[in-house]
């Protein structure tokens, strides 16, 4: 009696099992409002599998079980994105990326050794040190895509040789200028060679801040297809170390940098920057920057320009590409006003990217 009921608990049971229930969730067709419809999964189809077969010397070994692996065809995972700010790695070795004036364009620099330093040990804003026993690299980007770079010679014994790497786009090149060093683009019939990028030509200072030679030089780089910014620095007195070199770089569309040096003979012929007179204000930032002692850097004349710019955005640039280049406008007056390294230069150099950082924030699409 007991095996009898057993076996007919368990037929009982197996009947049930066989039976179509209910699901326990929402019906896709459900019209409840208080138990919303469930979306059934997307139907998506098999990638399709290529044969896989290695080669092993002469002979091979062949398989035709799915690997996983498609045949590459795809669109791709995300399309290309303008660049509009610098970015600074956690390892040198993973290159500085930065904009240029030119919307589809970018450059990367390689800093000396790059390999052997350390992490970068980050500072506010998104700058960064790294550190090495002999020579530390200080990178601090600006909103507006704009990097300076101070190395600081720790020991005498460290090279007077530093060369950056430069990784250009295609078709632009780099070229030295009265005062600054220029990345164009390629001359080709109808279209001449225009400035997208400058780094100002390096200074030099020792711990007595007495200024030192320096001779930068351009030339092939490695890997190849780098191109190298070469700075050779001059004698220093071995008892005035650390010895600090400042290099900036700027997406502009100008060739200069400002006047940071004594030698400084102007703009090349037929080359004009917007005059600091210019009638206009800044919308939404200050008209310049003053210092405690009086000197000033006028901004209106940069504001007018890139305003300017983007009466032409997007037809025939960005407006990450006008509010790149305000900062390399102003930055001129900054070098132009108060060199190139000091307490002003840095106060007036964040006064701008303060300035552009706003602009960004509130300017979206063509002129204001």
């Amino acid at each position: 009696m007991v095996i009898r009921n057993t076996m007919g608990a368990i037929a009982l049971a197996v009947l049930v099992a066989l039976i179509p229930m209910p699901a326990a969730h929402a019906d896709p067709l459900s019209t409840d409002p208080t138990r919303p419809a469930v979306p059934l999964p997307i139907a998506r189809p098999m990638p399709a599998d290529p044969g896989r077969v290695n080669p092993i010397g002469g002979a091979r070994i062949s398989s035709t079980i799915p690997q996983g692996e498609t045949a590459g065809l795809e669109p791709p995972l995300a399309a290309q994105a303008e660049r509009g700010e610098a970015t600074v790695p956690m390892w040198a070795k993973d290159g500085i990326f930065a904009p240029t004036a030119h919307p589809n364009r970018q450059i990367s620099i390689h800093l000396p050794a790059e390999v052997t330093l350390g992490p970068a040990a980050w500072l506010p804003g998104g700058g960064g040190v790294y550190g090495s026993p002999d020579v530390d690299y200080t990178v601090v980007p600006y909103t507006g895509g704009g990097v300076d770079i101070t190395v600081t010679r720790k020991t005498v014994f460290s090279a007077s040789t530093i060369p950056f790497g430069i990784k250009l786009p295609a078709a632009t090149h780099l070229r030295q200028g009265p005062n600054v060093v220029l990345v164009e683009t390629d001359a080709v019939p109808g279209n001449p060679s225009r400035v997208i990028g400058t780094f100002s030509i390096p200074t030099a200072t020792d711990a007595h801040q007495a200024p030192l030679s320096v001779t930068p030089t351009l030339g092939p780089g490695f890997p190849p297809g780098q191109s190298n910014l070469t700075i050779d620095l001059g004698p220093a007195n071995i008892f005035a170390f650390p010895v600090t070199i400042a290099l900036s770089y700027r997406a502009s569309d100008v060739p200069t940098t400002g006047a940071p040096n004594p030698n400084w003979a102007g703009l090349p012929a037929g080359v004009t920057v917007p005059a600091a007179s210019v009638e206009g204000h800044c919308t939404g930032g200050p008209d310049a920057y003053t210092s405690a002692d009086g000197r000033a850097a006028n901004f209106v004349a940069a504001c007018v320009t890139q305003q300017q710019c983007l009466t032409t955005a997007p037809a025939y640039t960005s407006v990450d590409s006008c509010n790149n280049r305000l900062l390399a406008h102003m930055s001129i007056q900054c070098t132009t006003v108060f060199g190139q390294t000091g307490d002003d230069y840095d106060a007036c150099t964040r006064a701008a990217a303060d300035y552009v950082t706003w602009t960004k924030t509130n300017t979206t699409s063509g002129a204001r």
